[in-house]
């Protein structure tokens, strides 16, 4: 596109005409994020959450789609901010520092109206005076080479104390890679030990489930069956869902059970009709 043509007031006049209908288009699709993030929808796509659909779905960066989930389910929360956004007062940016350093709803809404009309760096100045909390800076990943990633990441003192305890335990002079791995696999055996009764040795336990309870024979049978969420391929906040849900007379044994992460799980509360959003708000049907 060619604007060498426009005069310098019209050009101007456009820029700023543009801007204001970037903001009314933006604030469109928050409420459109807050909806599909309100019906579970990306379930349905086989995304394992709103965010890997932002990113995957329709395109944007991890940092522009976290600014927009951020900014759509603040808008649920707190939903004057509306007006905010669309005259430009606040930014996505900000409203993502205030969501970060700010718990309380109530508390969320006297600050986001003293960050208003900040820049992003004033805005952290704010907050600092506000909470007294330093600005930590986010996880930095960056690929170095076929197999590697360099992250960065800021840890407490008391969390670098234990890694040192455990290196000192281990005996052996290992690398951070090697440390990682080795706390990950550790991590990994004990959660499938606890949540999905996956021993050595199991337990010869009845077959046969009472009420709602899976018996532990089952789960570890439904879970080495499955391994992942057999919608969407996350192992991310795995649960076991019925096919035909319990409370519709669905049976807690291994054909009606299978693993489903937390919000293809929801969704599929939601598309059984077991499961309303916000009180007593009905869903449409699917």
């Amino acid at each position: 596109m060619k604007l060498t043509h426009l005069q310098d007031k019209t050009l101007l006049y456009d820029t700023k005409m543009l801007a204001g209908i970037e903001r009314e288009t933006t604030l469109k699709l928050l409420h459109h994020l807050k909806e599909i993030d309100r019906r579970k929808l990306y379930s349905d796509l086989k995304y394992s959450s709103l965010f890997n659909y932002c990113v995957y779905e329709l395109g944007y960066s991890e940092g522009s789609a976290q600014r927009r989930i951020v900014a759509a389910r603040m808008l649920r929360e707190i939903p004057e901010i509306e007006e905010k956004i669309e005259n430009g007062k606040l930014t996505l940016s900000n409203i993502t520092l205030v969501n970060q350093y700010i718990d309380k709803t109530s508390e969320r809404r006297k600050v986001l109206r003293a960050v208003e009309g900040l820049t992003k760096r004033e805005c952290e100045r704010k907050l600092f005076e506000i909470t007294g909390k330093e600005i930590v800076p986010d996880e930095i990943k960056k690929r170095i080479s076929q197999d590697k990633i360099q992250v960065a990441v800021v840890l407490s003192e008391e969390t670098l104390a234990e890694i040192e305890k455990l290196k000192d335990l281990l005996g052996k002079d290992l690398s951070m890679d090697e440390l990682v791995r080795f706390m990950a696999k550790e991590a990994i055996k004990s959660i499938e030990k606890n949540k999905f009764k996956q021993t050595e040795a199991p337990k010869s336990l009845s077959p046969v489930a009472v009420g709602r309870r899976i018996p532990a024979n089952i789960k570890r049978e439904v879970y080495k069956r499955d391994q992942k969420c057999v919608n969407c391929g996350t192992q991310h906040r795995l649960n076991y869902d019925h096919r035909v849900p319990y409370a519709l007379s669905g049976q807690s044994n291994k054909e009606n059970l299978r693993l489903l992460c937390f919000q293809c799980n929801q969704r599929a509360r939601i598309r059984a009709g077991l499961q309303n959003i916000r009180g007593k708000e009905q869903l449409p049907a699917p």
